[in-house]
């Protein structure tokens, strides 16, 4: 089951790659083609914003495929990343 430990460490990832790349949450999200309020959900590993919310970010696979896409790197490279 997708925890939010996993959640938090696929964020982490997505964010150091995003900067690594001189990417701004904006351009990124942009670029992704989704919203700089789904990325910033994503990068602190939650599903929602909403106050008193714990569950874990869920991202749609083509949520994900896009997020790597830009990032230049493959779904499987993000979640390797992810998982050490």
């Amino acid at each position: 089951m997708w925890s939010n430990k996993e959640a938090k460490r696929l964020g982490a990832v997505l964010r150091e790659a995003r900067l690594d790349r001189g990417f701004s949450q904006e351009k990124l999200a942009f670029t992704a083609g989704i919203t700089k309020n789904q990325l910033q959900l994503l990068e602190a590993g939650r599903a929602s914003g909403r106050k008193g919310e714990t569950g874990p970010s869920n991202p749609q696979m083509a949520t994900v495929y896009g997020l790597a896409k830009v990032l230049n790197l493959t779904v499987a490279e993000l979640f390797q990343r992810a998982v050490l």
